[in-house]
């Protein structure tokens, strides 16, 4: 006969596979929102572009004209105000939230580009430059750039789920925070530093800093390894 320790995992296992269906579920539902969301911005910035049209979409990478950039600002407000609201919903506290931020972000930016190539066939190339965001100055960029840490936040949030549901509450550690700032300021820098210059001449005499977007890149994977092996040796809170 089972003993009584090992009929008490079977029950909090019991109980414990409907909360884990429940978050992926919602995931899945927060991914589908979010990949709608993207492609409806796609659509959206189709039309803006042809009611203030421009010689081609190359010229519309330059930093928008000053009505341009307020109804811009505000439409990229708006969107970051949806995606808080829809992640706050998403999730159970300010980690999880935090996380379905980062998530829903990651897969609405993806599809907005990935709508933007299937309907209006732009950009012809990955390496496209364009004007990536406004708030709070211009970004520029290669188009691949954003749509590759927009994949990173999206599996890194995924990751951050699944250690959740393990009980391992203490996983976003000063450690890994300070990482992931670290790297935000180098994609960041990466996206602004020639912002002046795009402004006054275009893209024609920059060239985007892949060096800062790798560093980047592996500053933040280094602080989620470290912060994952330093759990590692820490029990899971009782249930």
């Amino acid at each position: 006969m089972p003993s009584d320790q090992t009929a008490l995992g079977g029950q909090r296992a019991g109980r414990e596979l409907p909360a884990v269906r429940h978050v992926w579920r919602r995931l899945c539902l927060l991914a589908v929102f979010a990949m709608a969301m993207g492609l409806l911005e796609a659509i959206c910035v189709i039309y803006l572009r042809r009611l203030l049209p421009v010689a081609g979409w190359a010229a519309a990478a330059h930093t928008p004209s000053l009505e341009r950039l307020h109804i811009e600002i505000i439409r990229e407000a708006c969107t970051l105000l949806m995606l808080v609201a829809v992640a706050w919903l998403g999730g159970i506290n300010w980690r999880s939230r935090c996380a379905c931020f980062f998530y829903a972000f990651g897969l609405w930016d993806i599809l907005y580009y990935a709508g933007l190539k299937w309907l209006a066939h732009w950009p012809a190339s990955w390496l496209e430059w364009d004007c990536l965001f406004l708030i709070p100055k211009p970004w520029h960029g290669p188009v691949l750039a954003p749509v590759l840490l927009s994949a990173y936040f999206a599996g890194a949030c995924v990751l951050i789920h699944a250690w959740e549901l393990r009980g391992r509450t203490a996983w976003l550690s000063l450690r890994l925070v300070a990482g992931q700032l670290a790297a935000c300021a180098l994609w960041y820098w990466s996206f602004v530093k020639d912002a002046e210059a795009i402004r006054l001449h275009g893209y024609a005499q920059v060239s985007y800093s892949w060096t800062l977007l790798v560093a980047g890149l592996l500053v933040s994977l280094v602080a989620f390894w470290w912060s994952f092996r330093s759990q590692q040796t820490q029990p899971a809170p009782s249930p």
